[in-house]
Formats: structure tokens, sequence, C-alpha cells
């Protein structure tokens, strides 16, 4: 039979003091558990449930709605209330459950049995999950326990013990040894999810990189908190031998997540720890171990422990990528070999390989797709990224699935070639997602890519306005990424407008923040290309080409090719302002590489190689720009410095 899986509410059952009973009158504990299960079974039916097993002297059932299970798990209790020799504890979650040969295994099974394990003798503990389903239910109310450490099954839980006059109720005060002392301060929680040690095989290691580079996109959708990326993580040399509040220093973050993973043939050993360098404490610690068809599900568990430490839940619930564990696996080693050991074209061959067979195995796996799509728009191939993400963008919609994934990947593509109002409809689009979601981070994203858009189609107003929204949510979050690079776009806007005190004034302080992360030194290419422009524009050649020379060093060293044609360009007519040599070739090559250079780099270009080519393409470019804006944004731009400097030098030549 197929395997299932589900959302069923799930009650454990237990005799409390069966095994010594059983040492002391062994006829005495048989017409215990004989008497239990006379009177659980009818109940377990009158109430939409079904018996699934016996466990000794426990039982399973599990039941289609949290309601039914709490309702016959209380009339159980008062049904043996007078029994003084009959004492039960009972336990009831609502959770993701396998269903399998009639039989049940998984998460729900899992918390139900700590649940009980936990209650007192003639109690129901239950779940926040259970408990919400209950608060309208005018005869249910609980004693909160607060957020409990299932230990041993690597899972947070809120806990109540429900109350009533023939139930027995938990003191709170025996319940704190594995509570969780959740975030409660006002400053916005700060975390970075250190990547997981894999301690198996070598060739296992995709599953601790995966599963790690999944959590922090979980966790950074979950609303008003800093999540650090992988990227600026792996950035810090030796990072995973440094100490937990050294790393937190330089990450600026007040939490650490670290972990490991060890697969030994069908089953992972898995070990997390949240640690808040505030406190100096370590907030939750577990070791567990997970079977390989329950992969999917270790992700969600983990960033749903680690978000309710946190206080934080997402706005939605996340739906689970796919219910096929092979095809997860697939899109693991994937993300794996295109992202940490993408060395050779032969390398992201394979990468797109298994990508494929995931895709094979379950042609719903949006993220597979999207990979995919990222794959093909990273080596410059448009064309098949594009056709990737507008099937993705598609497929997603039909399914139902909220996220707009493709919608990233298409505005990108768009901005690349030049086709702004394309692009802004994308990037809008899935701002308003993100939106929705309270998705913090993705929002600065979203709005950060709409203003560099308006930027490079000249409403300049437009671009300052989303910059500024990014700058004002970086602040809230504590974000110095995001503040360093929204002042830089903030002062690229100034230069435009002509305004080069206040240009200068914003890439400055870009730079002094950035220059205090060192993590962010590969960012610093780009305020030491802002000075040196407006060094530049100011005529002072010698500080221009200093600042220049900085930026264009650090993108050759990390590969940010972004502003690469610009600064060369800038540097170059420097030098020859000033009687030095260049190498026009290397101009000639980055502009055969440029998917899309824009007006005032063409302009800059005419200047350098006094190729009245390049002014053509400038003032062609302008007038297209005016003619897409509102007429009074197209004066106003028109107005501007570098466009009113090229209309006036085309009007002299043509």
């Amino acid at each position: 039979m197929p395997i299932e899986r589900k959302l069923a509410a799930i009650m454990f059952t237990d005799i409390a003091g069966y095994t010594a009973q059983m040492s002391k009158d062994e006829a005495v504990a048989i017409s215990l558990l004989n008497k239990k299960e006379s009177v659980l079974k009818p109940l377990i039916s009158k109430h939409n449930g079904t018996y699934v097993k016996s466990t000794g002297d426990g039982s399973l059932s599990h039941f289609n709605s949290a309601v039914d299970a709490a309702t016959c798990a209380k009339r159980f209790q008062e049904s043996i209330y007078d029994d003084k020799n009959l004492n039960v504890r009972i336990g009831v979650h609502l959770g993701e459950t396998i269903f399998e040969k009639g039989d049940i295994r998984g998460d729900g099974v899992n918390i139900a049995s700590r649940l009980e394990s936990m209650a007192v003798e003639g109690g129901v503990f239950v779940s926040k999950e259970v408990h919400d389903q209950l608060t309208n239910q005018k005869e249910f109310e609980g004693v909160p326990l607060g957020l409990q450490s299932m230990k041993g099954v690597g899972r947070l839980i809120e806990v109540y013990g429900l109350k009533g006059d023939k139930l027995s109720e938990p003191n709170p005060n025996e319940y704190q040894d594995n509570k969780i002392e959740k975030h409660s301060d006002d400053e916005v929680p700060s975390i970075a999810i250190i990547p997981f040690r894999n301690k198996g095989k070598e060739e296992d290691a995709f599953y601790a990189y995966g599963i790690s580079a999944d959590l922090i996109t979980d966790c950074s959708g979950a609303g008003l908190i800093r999540v650090e990326s992988l990227d600026r993580i792996e950035k810090i040399e030796n990072y995973d031998k440094l100490d937990i509040t050294a790393l937190a220093s330089k990450l600026l973050v007040r939490y650490v997540a670290t972990g490991s993973l060890w697969k030994m043939d069908d089953v992972f050993q898995l070990s997390v720890e949240l640690y808040d360098t505030k406190e100096s404490k370590v907030l939750w610690s577990d070791r567990w171990q997970e079977r390989w068809d329950n992969l999917i599900m270790i992700k969600g568990n983990i960033s749903d422990g680690l978000l309710k430490a946190l206080d934080l839940k997402p706005k939605i619930d996340k739906k689970v990528e796919t219910t096929n564990t092979e095809a997860y696996e697939y899109y693991l080693k994937g993300k794996y070999k295109l992202r940490e050991k993408r060395e050779t074209i032969e390398d992201m061959e394979i990468g797109r390989g298994f990508l494929q067979k995931a895709i094979e195995l379950d042609d719903n796996l949006l993220e597979a797709k999207n990979l995919l799509g990222w794959s093909y728009k990273d080596i410059g191939d448009l064309d098949k990224a594009m056709k990737i993400f507008t099937s993705t963008l598609k497929q997603g919609k039909e399914l139902g699935d909220k996220r707009g994934i493709g919608y990233q990947g298409m505005g990108d593509i768009f901005r690349c070639r030049g086709e702004f109002d394309n692009a802004l409809e994308c990037f809008t689009s899935s701002l308003r997602i993100v939106e929705q979601l309270c998705d913090m981070q993705e929002i600065i994203d979203a709005q950060m890519q709409i203003s560099l858009v308006y930027f490079l189609k000249g409403d300049l107003d437009e671009a300052l306005n989303y910059t500024t929204h990014c700058l004002e949510i970086s602040k809230e979050i504590g974000d110095k990424y995001g503040m360093g690079l929204s002042m830089h776009i903030i002062s690229l806007i100034y230069w435009r407008k002509g305004d080069l005190d206040i240009a200068l004034e914003n890439e400055i302080r870009s730079l002094e923040i950035l220059e205090k992360m060192p993590i962010f030194e590969w960012l610093l290419c780009f305020p030491f290309f802002g000075i040196g422009l407006y060094k530049f524009e100011e005529g002072d050649y010698d500080t221009a080409i200093e600042y220049l020379e900085k930026s264009l060093s650090i993108q050759k060293d990390t590969g940010n090719w972004q502003i690469m044609l610009w600064t060369t360009t800038t540097l170059f007519l420097s030098y020859k302002l000033l009687g030095r040599k260049y190498d026009e070739t290397e101009i000639h090559t980055l502009i055969k590489e440029a998917e899309y250079i824009e007006e005032y780099c063409h302009y800059s270009l005419f200047l350098l190689l006094e190729d009245i080519s390049y002014l053509e393409t400038a003032y062609i470019q302008v007038q297209k720009l005016a003619d897409n804006l509102e007429p009074d944004v197209a004066a106003k731009f028109l107005s501007y410095p570098i466009p009113k400097a090229i209309v006036e030098e085309w009007e002299k030549v043509k």
C-alpha cells in the first residue's frame, strides 16, 4: 500500500504504574488493561476516531479533528474517574502523520506520545496546535505550561493541561526543567544559522548543506527578524572553527544556531543548539533520530523550533515542497552541486542532472525548477532561464502556491534586457506577495530591485521613494547590509539628479557602515566606485583614480561584475584627462560581455573612445526613456545633467 501523509489528531494513552502492577499482581494488571480497552474503544468510535493498536498498556488512535480527539480524551477520563486503581495519562497532538499499511507514524505520533508521558495521572495534555482548535469550545480550558523541549525528538511544543471537574490538572512549577524561555525583548531578533556539520561520509555532505540553506530561507520569511544569509556566513574565514560569541560579533547577531547531521544507513542522527549570546546561555539543545523517509520534514521541524524560541510565526504555514523523499534528496544534491561545489562546467551539468531527476520524480517540485532556471540565468542563457521561470510561475498559480516562484528570475532577466516596464511588473508582483507574507528581508530585496529599475528607467523620484523604504526597514531589523547598499543607491540617485554634495554624503555613510563589517568587504566596490565617480565629476581626477582602482580591484577579486564596465570607463577617462595610458582593448572586451549598457555609460564611452555611435545610442536611449515616462516626469528627467548633456551634444553633431 502507498504511503500517505496528512494532518491528523493523534491520541496516545498509557496506564500509569502498569509495569509495577504487573510485577505485583499480573491478573489485576490485565484486568485494568481490559477495562481500559472496553471503555476506550467505544468512545473512540463514538467520536469519529480510529483505534490503531495497543502498545502494551498504552493505545494509539487517530481522529479527523482535534476537537473530536480532545473530547474523546476528556470523556474517557471522566468515565474512569471513580476507579482509583485505573490511572491513565493521555496526550493529544495535531500534526503531520504518515499512514502506511494500516499503521501510523511520524511527528504526530511522536509528539502525542511525549505529551502522554509528560501528563499527570488522570490528566490530558495537548499541544498548542490542539489547544488553538479548542478555543471556541466552551467546555475546554487549559493550564499553560509554556514552550517545552521534547527531548529526543527535536521539537519544541507549547503544552497545555486540560482543566475539568474530573480531570487532574498540572502544577506549572513542576514543568520548568524543559521549559524554553522565548525571546521577549523589544529588539528585533537576529540569528545566524551556521551550516550544519556533516559527521557522516563525504558523499552525504549535501544533506547538511541543503537542510541548512533551506532553514535560513524558512526563518528569513518569518516577519520581523534578521537572518544572516548563507553567502555572508561563508565569507568569514574558518567560520566553523570560531567561538560562537566571536562569530556572533562578526555577524552582528544575538542568536546562533548550530547543528550536526550523520546519516547511518536509513537513519539520520541529528543535533541542534540555539545559543543566546546576550544572555550567554543555551536556549534549546537536543539530539534525536529521524528515518530517511522523513527527510522532507527535518528542515521544517527545526525551523519551527527556532522560530518558536524566537517567538515568531510565519504569516502562512510553509507547504511541504514534496511528499516524495527521493525527489527531495535529488533536489538537495542539485542545490549542493550548483551552489557549494560548482567548480567546472561538468559540475554545473551534474547539478542540473540532479534537479532534472528530482523534477522527473515530482513535477510539482517548484523549488527545483526555480533553481534550474537560475543555473541558466547565471551563465547568460537568458532565453532558457526565462522559459523555465515563466513555466514555473504558471504552474505555481495552478497549484495554488502563494510564493510567486519565478517572478524574481523573470524580473531580473527583463532588467538585463532593458525591458524595464516588464521588470517592474514582475518585481512589483513579487513585492505584493512578500508583503502579504510579512517577509521583511524579501520586502527589502524586492523594493531594492524596483528602485534599481526606476533608476535605470529615469524616474528618480520613484527610485528614491523605494530605496528610502528599503533603508527604513533595514534600520528596523538591524540589517547593515541593507543599510549600506540602500545608501549607495540613494547616493547614485542624487548623482543622477546632479546633487553631488548629497550624493557624496550618502556614499561616505555607506562606506562607513560597510567598512565596519569584514563580511561585507566585497561590497566596498560600490561605495568606492561612487566616491570615485563623484570625484571625477568634480574634476579631482587623482582622488577619483584612487577610489576607482580600489573598486576595480575588489570587483576582479570577487567576480562581482555588476559595475565593471562603468567603473573601468570612468577610470580610463580619468587616465585620459591626466594624459596617462590605458588599454582600450579591455573596454571593448567588457562591452562585448555586457548584457545591457545604460545611457550614462554609453555617454562615458563616447567621451572615452570619441566614437559618435555611442553618443547616438545614448541619445536614442534617452528619448526612449523619456517617451515611456509621464510627461511631467519626462520633463524632469530631461533636465537632469546627464540626459541634458547627451541631448545637447547630439544636437551639435547630428
